[in-house]
């Protein structure tokens, strides 16, 4: 495939994979500004924690926490957590700092729980999705102006 052929694919896949991010990120945006105005917050204890490879380069960082939502039974949840939040939590063998703030919708504490300035979340998406598609229209603008 040529270089220009090459250019235009990439850039029409990003012309259309551009609003779904954008709509993935924005909903996102959504439910943590509704974690925010309407959230419980309560203690969590972080029971265990991984630092697993999720790509050539890439790390994921998640942490295995136990909360008591207000007059509930205890949950345990899996948390996809910041690298930085991760290493700050833990040394080479062990977790140094087990108390971690979890905020919950009370309608639904096991789906909706994050952790307090820790939890991984896709809000980036939104600005990504925009750039992704912008870039993508403009690429295939100039392609095909120059074309003609």
């Amino acid at each position: 495939m040529e270089t220009p052929t090459k250019i235009k694919l990439f850039a029409a896949i990003a012309v259309i994979a551009g609003p779904f991010l954008t709509y993935n990120g924005h909903l996102e945006k959504e439910r943590l500004a509704k974690l925010e105005k309407e959230g419980v917050t309560v203690d969590g204890m972080i029971e265990g924690g991984e630092s697993r490879r999720s790509g050539k380069r890439s790390r994921s960082y998640n942490f295995d926490v136990t909360f008591t939502p207000q007059g509930g039974a205890p949950v345990t949840k899996t948390f996809k957590v910041t690298s930085s939040f991760f290493s700050s939590r833990t040394n080479d063998t062990s977790v140094t700092d087990p108390l971690v703030k979890v905020r919950y919708l009370a309608a639904n504490a096991q789906d909706s729980a994050i952790i307090v300035d820790g939890s991984d979340d896709d809000a980036l998406m939104f600005t990504v999705g925009i750039g992704a598609f912008a870039v993508g229209l403009i690429t295939l603008i100039v392609m095909f102006m120059r074309k003609g």
